[in-house]
């Protein structure tokens, strides 16, 4: 799509921008942690100090990054909504009257707006696209060093992670993706049967059957929210193994982690450094999961954009 509307290579230059950031975010939060407490330990409070005023600077530094490249996308995702709009009008007008006399004027608008909402949203909101490829990045950064610190604890950490991630991508995100479908159908049916009620209203209270229009109204809106409800529930689901999975690795962890500190293998701060090498790898793991889903969802509005202007 962003090669038709001529966006490809600005995207891929803002991509590459966001790309290190939670990588270089988790590094730098695990490096803070190990030196911390290994200077609290010494009593060292120059050294202590120092690592504060290091992490600060960072942090300053990360916050400033990160707002001036999302003030680039945000500019990017209003007019790659744009584009795509007078692409579809364009479209639109290149067919035949036949064809467009076909198109229910709801659906038309559904995909005009919604749609369009939603394709954009895939290359250019958080937990899409950019958010999928920032979770990869940090999660084989977090998982490289956390391999490199002590390969058992990464393999418990991997054991915990990778079941979710599977269920997540594989049950979920189809499950989801093919709700919103029915959704945005059902809302285009509901905004065309809106848009013939006001239209034919002197015909529907001339032969009085404005109850019977009004009670499909109803039921297609009732339809609607149970669809709605559906994809509510499916997402709750999928949350509520977030902490679940987390936290039981987390135990086995600091279990395992006490028991090297007792014996002199590790100190605190590196137990800390383990702490957020993993934290990094469940945070990247949660980012691709929720990317995927909601890209699966979105993919709904790019589908059907697609049906209309048979855009590759």
């Amino acid at each position: 799509m962003l090669k038709e509307l001529g966006a490809r290579t600005q995207y891929v230059r803002l991509l590459l921008l966001r790309l290190p950031f939670e990588a270089i975010r988790n590094l730098i939060y695990a490096v803070f942690l190990k030196f911390s407490f290994e200077a609290i330990q010494e009593l060292d409070n120059k050294r202590l100090c120092l690592v504060c005023a290091g992490f600060l600077l960072a942090n300053i530094f990360l916050f400033s990054y990160n707002g001036t490249v999302w003030r680039f996308f945000g500019t990017f995702y209003a007019r790659l909504q744009k584009k795509l709009k007078v692409f579809i009008i364009t479209k639109l007008l290149d067919k035949p009257l036949e064809e467009i006399d076909d198109l229910a004027g709801g659906d038309i608008l559904m995909r005009l707006n919604q749609d369009t909402q939603m394709a954009a949203a895939i290359y250019a909101e958080p937990w899409n696209l950019v958010f999928l490829v920032n979770g990869i990045a940090n999660l084989i950064l977090s998982s490289l060093l956390f391999w490199l610190f002590e390969v058992k604890l990464f393999l418990i950490t991997i054991v915990f992670v990778l079941p979710f991630v599977l269920i997540s991508s594989y049950v979920f995100a189809p499950l989801l993706y093919s709700l919103q479908n029915q959704i945005q159908k059902t809302g285009a049916d509901l905004t065309d049967m809106y848009a013939s009620y006001i239209n034919m209203a002197d015909t529907v209270y001339l032969y009085d059957c404005s109850d019977f229009f009004l009670q499909k109204i109803r039921d297609k809106n009732l339809a609607l929210r149970k669809l709605e409800i559906r994809k509510t529930l499916l997402k709750a689901l999928e949350a509520a193994g977030i902490p679940l999975f987390g936290l039981t690795g987390y135990l086995v962890l600091m279990f395992m982690g006490a028991d090297r500190i007792s014996a002199g293998v590790i100190t605190t701060g590196s137990l800390l450094y383990a702490f957020q090498l993993r934290l990094g790898i469940i945070s990247a793991s949660t980012m691709i999961i929720k990317s995927i889903t909601t890209i699966s969802v979105n993919k709904a509005g790019l589908k059907r954009i697609k049906e209309l202007t048979h855009l590759s």
